[in-house]
């Protein structure tokens, strides 16, 4: 028989204990604090299902403040191997014309001499 199926006499103390297990009641002897977040959906009473989403504004992005730089164009990666040699990596994108773009991501070596 299934555990979920037994009664709760016939369950062992270990499974007992762990249906009672909760982290509201621990306490720490290393001396880390655990505390409670509260939770943002409220308990459910007995037959009833409660459906609750993430909060939305955890991962909202917002404004960049005022005066804040915002480069133009896409970014450029350049890295000098020597006095006289460079390697870089960029974004380009080209517009043919039927209208198609063509995104590509570019690696380029320059040679001074």
């Amino acid at each position: 028989m299934p555990a979920l199926d037994a009664s709760p006499a016939a369950l062992s103390a270990s499974e007992q204990s762990l249906d009672a297990f909760d982290l509201r009641q621990m306490r720490s002897s290393s001396g880390a604090n655990y505390s409670v977040i509260s939770p943002r959906c409220p308990e459910g009473r007995p037959g009833e299902i409660v459906v609750c989403a993430p909060d939305p504004e955890k991962e909202r992005l917002r404004p960049l403040p005022e005066g804040y730089d915002v480069p133009q164009g896409p970014p450029r990666l350049e890295m000098k191997l020597d006095e006289t040699t460079a390697a870089d990596v960029h974004l380009q994108a080209e517009v043919f014309p039927n209208g198609t773009t063509s995104n590509r991501v570019m690696v380029g070596v320059k040679k001074k001499f």
